[in-house]
């Protein structure tokens, strides 16, 4: 024995072998067996040895010396030629000399890392290391340099990270001053890789990094034990030591993507740690750090709303071997900001810490918010001695109108308590109520079974216009779970009226009971005497009598009205508790929820576990707010577990009805539909067979819930929860029952199709494909559209419409487009959609003015922005449309245009068009595409070589350039110029036959007749609902070529006229004048000198003409007046003679009585050709078609010598003349042959023989 070292079993045999001695044996050193074999040699001060064999056991490892190996001592100095060690399965070769100074080099080689196992235990290490090191320097104090390598490295703490197998490279020195230095450290795995470098030394300068990442997202880790494991997610780790000796300043950093615990899931953490003088080999020293987590998840309903969002948490204090000093704390988060300092103690668990906390009161528990102002402030000093007795003193509590302070204290198992408190304002608890109350709370005893006292009490209190006074709630007992005890008093004024209440627990030989329970106010009473099970459920009964409920609600801080009356009886039977309630009630009131002649006789069954109803429901009403439910009959059966439920009400006039049955087991409640039925507004909803839905765990499951709606069916399954997992399918819906939810939507058509809800209900998700036919709302009607086919599908998630949709309609409609509408806030919209729109979606609109227009448009429309101020953009186009103004009866063909959209109006690029009669249109411009203001327009129009005719009296060829303003759809202006070209007004030949309107009138029509003829009768141009058509503002130039034709008149004038009015009824107002003109008449041909066509309002122009001319006995004029499609002719002659003898004057040059039977009839058909009613009387045109010629005609000279002459076609070019005088070679034939261009040959010959010919040219002017 040296020391504690202690070598035994000593057993060695010396054999002497010239100078040398030869050794073999053992020995047990230290508990390490080992033997050895060689020789030794001592000579001139130098001892050599010469190692054949030796090995040992360490702990279980064998070590082997692999073969033979000298030793050299001299001087001190140890010399080793190559020692080579054999350890369990590696070996290490050692080399050099030692001495005072050191020169040593080893080498490793496959050595296994379980070689450690025995002398760490748990460390289960695993893997191979190789390297190289050496030492040199002076013995007390050697420089080490090493390199070395560990592949597959494991140990069981690596393995319950799940690191795997790990890759170790190092390459550095200890130094001579007690440090290390490390050159190069690399560490990689399958999951993480790390670097490290340079000099951690106590002694010196110290400079250390070292950096960890993982290679994946992050590194799963684990830690703790199975019954509480830790899971965290590392991503990064950065340690950084820098300074001087042995208290460095540390930095540690780290990211951690989450940490589980069973209790809590943080997701987001980063880690910050800085110590200015850390001494790592006690680790002490002042230490300050940051924690931030972005969420934390915590399964406690109290805690998490306080620590939701992101939290911060700092701490700056000193860390000591046994303690840690808190110079300052915080933790703050959204609903939180929290302070702390203090000390605590890890060798007796002392703990002495002051705490301060302001939290958002809209995260304390829902029960304590109605009394608390916007936050909460709490302090407390928190204690704890070294015999574990805890003390908070003092604790207090500030929100608002509510105060309290207090301590409490817990040692030795006992218990010491005093809070008292205020609440200066209880209309936090009622609106209804005004007033401050008190309150104490006293707790002394033991831990389990204190004493207790509590005080409420309030000097005036006023509720619903009653006055409450002295109030006192006093409440003394022991809370003894085996043994419970309490006796409570309540004594005041209500309204004048005595308030007085009382109740005594009592418990005798283990069984509780409630005796003398009892609150009367005025004549309200409520009484009864309950027994306690073990369990506290109740038997026993309590009457109620309360007339008057007012002044109880009063007590209750409530505003109600009303009375009710009845019993609640409490029994148990083998199958479990069981309450009976009967009660009825004329009228009771509160708020806005009121109900009439209520009676209810109810049995509830096993009440605790799983409740069955039976019995009766009766109501005359229920009002809630503005819903009224009447007519309330319910019968209950109990059926085994089950109540069955069948009957009625009618809720806001609809009348509804059910029958089922519903059971509540095992915490499931599963209800059973077989039937049930509603109409709303005449369309019946009803249940299309038995379902089944069960709420458990806060969950509701639907199994194929089928309704019937108005024809259509929906058919529900799914799961509503804290998460949605709906499925509805659609068939055959009927558009309209949302009439009943929307005023004046009149909404036609049915809807087919799927519906998936899936997520959060605060924030669902909502996937659809849904097929619409005939759909039409009120609003698309008066857009002129027809019932439309609309199929669509898309998603609803995060406040976001995403869709897809084509729609069509029987009148060519094609629409196909989509793209997202935003709901949060002001809806934002991205909408495209393209296709082909026909215009017959304007009809009912143009119809109203006379108009319509057929043909279809291209449109490529994109909408962005606000719903509520869009803006909308894209392209219009369409070829080979028509515009029809029925009323002028003007119409616009082969219509062509392209149309861009932008900023709210559509602008004309170009638009071109002919008119029905003749001639071309364009024109640009912008239209406005705001609806509501009818498509207001500015518009350019030019019209070239047109035609106009009202197919009656006028002709008129004409151009152009006028503009349209105003809205299209009411009452659009044309205004501009026009220059009439060759225009003809026609005098008619004949006067029309003509019958006057009748005044018919339809007295006592049906609804339906009246209707109808107000569908057909457009809206009047003066009516306020209506547009007036086309409104007009243009100036008609014509300096000539305004022809005058008909009725012998052929006249030429000139000038310029205003249109004004609508274009379905104009009103012109101009004057043309006389440029040249003839009146013919049976051959007479009269000059005009003078006249006029003027228009004084309607587009038939009055004409004044006048022409003269003298006979042989008189000057006669004639005046052609009136309008153009009845004007007269009035004739007169100097000296003055009746207008017969005027005419016969003119025609034949000689008196009425001169004239021959033939010419009085040709003077009568003269007149009859003036006044207009020439026809099948005239004898002339009798003879005609009797003697099958084209022409015949009858003519007189100036001498009263009469000739007949007829005519005829032999083909389209050949005219034959025979003509007969009453004299002598007066006689002749004559042939017209028309060569054409104008030109005639013509030759003629007479009874006398004589003949002639010619060449002529005609053209008509």
């Amino acid at each position: 024995t040296s020391g504690t070292t202690v070598v035994s079993g000593i057993g060695v045999d010396l054999k002497r072998d010239g100078d040398w001695t030869n050794f073999s044996g053992g020995a047990t050193i230290a508990g390490i067996p080992a033997t050895a074999a060689g020789r030794v040699k001592i000579a001139n001060g130098t001892t050599n040895v010469e190692v054949a064999s030796g090995e040992a056991t360490v702990r279980g490892i064998k070590a082997a010396i692999a073969g033979p190996s000298n030793l050299t001592i001299a001087n001190g100095v140890t010399s080793i030629e190559r020692l080579v060690l054999d350890l369990g399965g590696g070996s290490v070769t050692l080399s050099g000399k030692a001495g005072q100074t050191l020169d040593l080099a080893a080498t490793v080689s496959a050595l296994p890392a379980a070689l450690a196992n025995d002398f760490s235990p748990g460390l289960d290490a695993a893997g191979t290391l190789d390297g190289t090191a050496e030492v040199t320097g002076p013995a007390a104090n050697p420089d080490v340099r090493f390199n070395a390598k560990l592949t597959g490295g494991e140990t069981s703490q690596t393995r319950q990270a799940g690191l795997g197998p790990l890759s170790l490279n190092a390459m550095g020195s200890f130094t001579t001053a007690g440090g290390i230095v490390l050159d190069q450290a690399t560490l990689s795995g399958e999951k993480i890789s790390g670097k490290a470098s340079g000099t951690i030394n106590p002694n010196g300068a110290s400079d250390f990094a070292l950096d960890l990442v993982s290679t994946g997202p992050s590194l799963p880790l684990s830690f703790g034990s199975a019954e509480s494991p830790i899971k965290l997610g590392l991503q990064a780790l950065s340690v950084k030591a820098a300074g001087q000796g042995t208290q460095p300043k540390l930095d540690i950093s780290a990211v951690l993507p989450s940490v589980t615990t069973n209790f809590t899931k943080s997701e987001g953490i980063t880690l910050a740690l800085h110590s200015d003088a850390f001494d790592v080999k006690s680790r002490t020293g002042p230490i300050s750090g940051t924690v931030t987590v972005e969420t934390i998840g915590l399964d406690n309903p109290t805690i998490a709303p306080l620590i939701a969002g992101k939290i911060t948490a700092k701490v700056a204090g000193t860390l000591a071997a046994d303690a840690i000093t808190i110079d300052s704390g915080s933790v703050q988060g959204a609903a939180l900001d929290s302070a702390f300092n203090g000390r605590v103690s890890f060798a007796d668990g002392a703990i002495d810490l002051n705490l301060k906390a302001d939290a958002l009161s809209a995260a304390l528990p829902a029960a304590a918010r109605g009394v608390l102002a916007e936050r909460t402030q709490l302090s407390a000093t928190l204690k704890r001695d070294t015999h574990g007795g805890v003390t908070i003193n003092p604790v207090k509590l500030a929100s608002g109108a509510l105060t309290a302070d207090g301590q409490a204290s817990l040692a030795d198992n006992k218990l010491s308590a005093d809070i008292k408190g205020a609440l200066a304002d209880i209309s936090l608890l009622s609106k209804d109520a005004k007033g401050a109350i008190a309150f104490a709370l006293n707790a002394q005893g033991p831990s389990l079974a204190p004493d207790l006292s509590l005080t409420v009490d309030s000097d005036r209190l006023s509720v619903a216009a009653r006055e409450i006074t002295g109030l006192k709630l006093t409440a003394t007992g022991k809370a003894d779970a085996a043994n419970p005890a309490a006796n409570v008093q309540l004594t005041g004024n209500v309204a004048g009226q005595a308030l007085q209440g009382s109740a005594v627990l009592a418990t005798t030989d283990g069984k509780s009971a409630i005796n003398g329970l009892l609150l009367s106010l005025g004549k309200n009473r409520i009484s009864g005497d309950l027994a306690l099970d073990e369990a506290f459920v109740p038997a026993g009964t309590i009457a109620l009598d309360l007339p008057d409920i007012g002044p109880l609600a009063a007590l209750a801080l409530e505003k109600a009205e009303g009375d009710v009356r009845g019993t609640i009886a409490f029994t148990k039977t083998a199958n479990g508790p069981n309450v009976t309630v009967k009660a009825t009630t004329a009228a009771i009131s509160r708020g806005d929820l009121s109900a009439r002649n209520v009676a209810i006789d109810a049995l509830v069954a096993n009440y605790l576990a799983a409740p069955a109803i039976s019995g009766k429901v009766r109501a005359d009403s229920v009002t809630s707010g503005g819903t009224v439910v009447s007519g309330i009959n319910v019968d209950l059966k109990r059926d085994g577990d089950w109540t069955g439920f069948s009957g009625g009400a009618t809720v806001k006039d609809i009348p509804a009805k059910a029958a089922g049955r519903v059971r509540v087991a095992n915490g499931t409640t599963t209800i059973e539909l077989a039937s049930g039925q509603a109409t709303v507004q005449g369309i019946k909803a009803a249940i299309a067979q038995a379902s089944t839905v069960s709420i458990a765990n806060g969950t509701t499951s639907l199994d194929r819930l089928v309704l019937n709606l108005g024809g259509g069916t929906a058919t529900v399954t799914g799961k509503v929860g804290q998460a949605l997992d709906i499925n509805a399918a659609l068939a055959k819906v009927p558009a309209s029952l949302a009439n009943s939810f929307s005023r004046g939507l009149d909404a036609a058509g049915s809807i087919s199709g799927t519906v998936k809800v899936t997520g959060a209900p605060a924030n669902p998700s909502v996937a659809f494909k849904i097929d619409a036919g005939g759909v039409q709302t009120a609003q698309t009607r008066s857009a002129g559209l027809g019932g439309m086919n609309i199929s669509s599908s898309g998603t609803f998630a995060g406040k976001k419409l995403t869709f897809d949709a084509n729609i069509s309609d029987g009148a060519g409609l094609g629409l196909k487009g989509g793209g997202s509408v935003t709901t949060a806030g002001t809806p934002a919209l991205v909408l495209d959609f393209s296709g082909k729109v026909p215009f017959s979606f304007l009809a009912a609109k143009l119809a109203a003015q006379g108009l319509s227009l057929s043909g279809t448009a291209n449109v490529n429309v994109q909408v962005r922005g606000p719903a509520t101020s869009p803006v909308i953009g894209g392209t219009v186009n369409t070829s080979g449309a028509r515009l029809v103004d029925a009323r002028s009866g003007l119409a616009v063909n082969d219509i062509a245009a392209d149309v861009s959209i932008g900023s709210g109006v559509a602008r004309i690029n170009r638009l071109t068009g002919t008119l029905s009669t003749r001639g071309s249109l364009s024109a640009s411009g912008t239209v406005g595409i705001n609806p509501a203001q009818g498509f207001p327009a500015d518009l350019s129009v030019k019209l070239t070589d047109g035609r106009y005719t009202d197919g009656r009296v006028v002709t008129a060829n004409l151009g152009g350039d006028l503009t349209i303003k105003g809205p299209l759809v009411s009452a659009p202006v044309v205004a501009g110029t026009i220059n009439l070209a060759k225009t003809v007004i026609t005098v008619p030949e004949k006067l029309p036959g003509s019958l006057a309107a009748l005044n018919v009138k339809h007295k006592g029509a049906p609804a339906a007749v009246r209707a109808q003829d107000k569908a057909l009768r457009p809206a009047s141009a003066s009516g306020s609902s209506g547009g007036g058509g086309l409104a007009l503002d243009v100036t008609v130039n014509a300096p000539n070529q305004i022809f005058i034709q008909g009725r012998g008149v052929d006249a030429e004038l000139g000038g310029s006229l205003k249109l004004t009015g609508l274009a379905s009824s104009p009103h012109a107002v101009g004057t043309f004048t006389l440029q040249r003109g003839r009146l013919s008449i049976l051959a007479k041909r009269l000059t005009f000198t003078e006249g006029t066509v003027g228009f004084s309002g309607s587009l038939v122009p009055y004409l004044n003409l006048t022409a003269t001319t003298t006979t042989s006995s008189a000057t006669v004029t004639i005046v052609v007046s009136g309008e153009a499609t009845n004007p007269k002719f009035t004739f007169s002659s100097v000296p003055a003679l009746p207008e017969d003898e005027v005419l016969a004057q003119l025609i034949f040059g000689r008196s009425m009585s001169n004239l021959s039977p033939l010419q009085i009839a040709q003077l009568a058909e003269a007149a009859a050709q003036l006044a207009g009613v020439g026809g099948s009387t005239s004898l002339l045109e009798n003879l005609r078609s009797a003697i099958g010629v084209d022409d015949l005609d009858v003519t007189t000279d100036e001498k009263g010598g009469t000739a007949v002459s007829a005519g005829k076609y032999l083909n389209d070019r050949t005219y034959v003349t025979i003509q007969k005088g009453d004299k002598p070679g007066s006689g002749k034939a004559a042939i017209d042959l028309n060569v054409g261009r104008g030109v005639k040959l013509r030759g003629e010959a007479t009874d006398a023989g004589e003949a002639k010919g010619g060449i002529f040219y005609e053209r008509e002017y």
